[in-house]
Formats: C-alpha cells, structure tokens, sequence
C-alpha cells in the first residue's frame, strides 16, 4: 500500500462520524459518593476530603508538601 493511498484510507476514516453509542459505556456518568479520609489505621474516615496522590485526605490528615494551602483557624481571644 502506497503513502497516498493509505493517507486517503485514513481521511476517509477521520470523515466517518462516530457510533451513536459505544458498547459497553453508560450513557450517563453516575454519580459517587464521596471518599473518606483513608489516613490512619483504622481509617479516619472524615469527610470532606480533596483528592491527593496518597489519596483522599481531610484538613487534619492533609501531606505535608501541600501545608502552605491551609491556614488553620485561629483562635480570636
């Protein structure tokens, strides 16, 4: 097969629309709960959390390299 004419075969391929629906994929994206803090044994387990590579963390349990993000609260007396 020339270069032309497998350029042409993959134009043609690119012109083609794409299948109404794809098997095997949901038509609609369900929805999660969201995921507990996974830090400590046993598990924290509070919520809310952020996504961390280590995981889901709350304030409590946030990495070390992230701390200047969050300024706890401080105290007013």
């Amino acid at each position: 097969m020339t270069a032309a004419a497998r350029l042409d075969r993959a134009r043609r391929h690119l012109d083609t629309p794409p299948p109404a629906a794809v098997p095997g994929q949901l038509a609609v994206e369900v929805e999660r709960p969201p995921r507990p803090c996974e830090d400590g044994n046993p598990p924290c387990r509070a919520l809310p959390t952020r996504p961390y590579p280590c995981g889901p963390r709350c304030d409590d349990h946030q990495p070390g390299n992230t701390r200047p993000y969050y300024q706890p609260r401080r105290s007013t007396a």
